[in-house]
């Protein structure tokens, strides 16, 4: 990939220094990442990875972005617009600056901050490197910034507008101290934002020792050639999709308040080596999960990924051939004050699987299925049993548990991936680790496995859900609230293509003390937890990729094995029969099954043909 990458590069410009310094760039965006993720504080940054660097030129188009959450990088020159409308090119060495403002930096919901630390060298400016993490509070009306029933952006969290917290080296103590009071955690968030500083500046000195090694204006030129092979790349991918207008629809479940469907509808519009996305029938907007748009842009953008060569860099020269249609004031582009708690999971999930399913419409070869719906739920409360060490006093917690991982789509030749969690993370968030998970809150896992009979049917078949199952030992006295604001896909299942089946829809309960109550927990909805009750999750499995019944009958034999597919499942809906041992396949009863089967689609077919 690396010849690839320098095959077309200017003349001016070494192959082998190209390849070098763009090896570098990519090398500090990931270092950065993963020495915050072995030191941060945050719960949700060090067990689900739940976080993005990139590197960008000083004209804010993103040179390298590292393999963490696109939801996190590609809506970095959206945060660099939103720093221009303020400093307008006003940035001196040492400066700092966070926000998390999502009609200003147009990146998500409130929990998302932007850590942005412009880079010199000898006095110029040569870009920029941000960092986007999920922090464990940022105010408003209930812990973690999830509540569906905030009525506008200022009643979800603290806005914070692009702020230069630290200018020339020197930290804005006192504008510090008042965003510190507004949140719930703030030892926790003073310590992870120094620490983001420190890895942001870290690498700031090794690209200044790059620009020592080969020359300003030699980094300056490999940046620039980077975007441009980027967009070279993309504009060759775009080109091989047929001219033509494809279009593709998804729905979340609901905002919290009115009890409808959320639908996000795309034309995409292929003319030579361009496309655009035009979202202009999707649902005017809602409450809570409304997408800003860079979210919107993003999680197209993901979409796309997915479909093409996997070479492709994921850099700003990617985004150059691809326009957007972006009504003002619907989901996909809303108007302040709207409330956007939860935008990448639930619109921005969907925007992800529409842009997807319409661009599968044109290369069916390379067409995904829709990947699992995200069903997390979110732990937040107090222990007044245990004291936090750093505050002396009892330990607040804010944890996400297991049921974000659902499983992936099916393509052509291949299962999906178990396991994956959600479709706008393109599975680079992860499982939290169980042990970690008990420690840190009063939960006990008692089930964590997989879903029989929990996937999208296919020739290639979606990878099965997931089950789990935990048990609340909270204390007398305690706070503990399970909410699930980040979820969805109890009311749409994840698309199947080319004929596969859908995957299955999600389900949430809580089970009282002594077994005998169940009640469904409703996507959004926010309720205490009491000791002994129980929550059980089971979340979708992703969409299969073509029909059933042609799926090799040796895969299902092993699937049933696996106990990924029942006996009963594989005859009904695989057609294919297994011997009395249930270890091998029963050739001459399966083709019997399978021609009986297609018989009675044909007569069911021709039923509807005749109404």
């Amino acid at each position: 990939m690396a010849a690839n990458k320098a095959a077309a590069i200017r003349a001016d410009i070494d192959p082998i220094t190209f390849s070098v310094v763009w090896n570098k760039l990519q090398y500090l965006a990931e270092q950065v990442g993963e020495k915050v993720l072995y030191s941060t504080q945050s719960f949700v940054t060090a067990l689900a990875r739940d976080l993005g660097q990139t590197i960008l030129d000083a004209q804010g188009k993103i040179v390298v972005a590292a393999s963490s959450a696109p939801i996190h990088t590609m809506v970095a020159e959206e945060a660099i617009k939103g720093l221009e409308s303020k400093f307008h090119g006003d940035y001196q060495p040492g400066d700092f600056i966070v926000a998390n403002d999502p009609y200003i930096v147009k990146g998500g919901h409130l929990p998302d901050w932007n850590f942005i630390r412009p880079l010199f060298f000898e006095g110029e400016l040569l870009g920029f490197f941000q960092a986007k993490t999920h922090v464990s509070d940022t105010g408003g009306f209930l812990p973690g910034g999830y509540g569906a029933g905030a009525y506008d952006i200022i009643a979800e969290g603290l806005n914070i507008p692009p702020l230069k917290l630290i200018k020339q080296g020197v930290v804005q103590q006192e504008v510090w101290d008042l965003v510190l009071r507004n949140v719930r955690m703030p030892t926790e968030l003073d310590m992870d934002t120094r620490l983001i500083n420190g890895c942001m500046a870290h690498a700031e000195e090794q690209l200044q020792h790059l620009c020592r090694k080969y020359g300003v204006a030699t980094i300056k030129a490999c940046m620039a050639e980077i975007v441009a092979a980027g967009e070279r790349a993309m504009r060759s991918e775009i080109a091989r999709i047929p001219d033509g207008v494809y279009e593709g629809e998804s729905a979340c479940d609901w905002d919290g308040h009115d009890d409808r469907q959320i639908f996000v509808r795309v034309k995409a519009i292929v003319d030579g080596d361009a496309l655009t996305f035009d979202f202009s029938g999707s649902d005017k907007q809602a409450t809570f999960v409304n997408c800003p748009a860079g979210v919107t842009v993003c999680s197209a953008m993901v979409g796309l990924f997915y479909l093409v060569d996997a070479s492709v860099p994921k850099n700003g020269g990617a985004l150059n051939p691809v326009k957007f249609v972006m009504p003002e004031g619907s989901v996909v582009n809303p108007r302040y004050p709207a409330t956007v708690g939860a935008s990448q999971i639930s619109v921005g999930t969907q925007i992800v699987e529409a842009c997807m399913l319409a661009i599968g419409k044109a290369l069916p070869e390379r067409a995904m299925a829709a990947w699992s719906k995200h069903l997390c739920p979110i732990n937040i409360g107090t222990m007044p049993d245990v004291i936090d060490p750093r505050t002396r006093h009892a330990r607040n917690y804010f944890t996400e548990t297991f049921g974000s991982d659902g499983g992936s789509g099916a393509v052509k030749h291949h299962d999906g991936w178990l396991g994956a969690g959600f479709q706008s993370a393109c599975a680079n968030l992860v499982r939290p680790n169980v042990e970690f998970f008990e420690a840190s809150s009063p939960y006990l896992v008692t089930h964590y496995e997989v879903l029989q009979d929990w996937e999208g049917a296919g020739e290639f078949r979606g990878a099965p859900g997931s089950y789990v199952r935990f048990v609340a030992h909270t204390q007398p006295g305690a706070m503990s609230l399970l909410m699930t604001g980040n979820s969805d896909g109890q009311r749409s299942a994840p698309a199947g293509v080319a004929g596969g089946g859908s995957g299955p829809c999600a389900e949430m309960e809580i089970i009282s003390a002594d077994g005998q109550q169940r009640r469904v927990l409703r996507t959004f909805e926010t309720k205490p937890i009491f000791p002994g009750e129980v929550c059980e999750t089971r979340n979708s499995g992703g969409g299969g990729w073509g029909d059933p019944l042609a799926r090799d009958p040796q895969k299902v034999c092993i699937d049933v094995q696996s106990r990924f597919v029942s006996a009963a499942r594989a005859r009904e809906v695989y057609g294919v029969v297994l011997d009395a041992s249930g270890r091998a396949v029963d050739g001459d009863a399966t083709r019997r099954q399978r021609d009986a089967l297609r018989r009675r689609r044909g007569d069911a077919a021709a039923a509807g043909a005749t109404r």
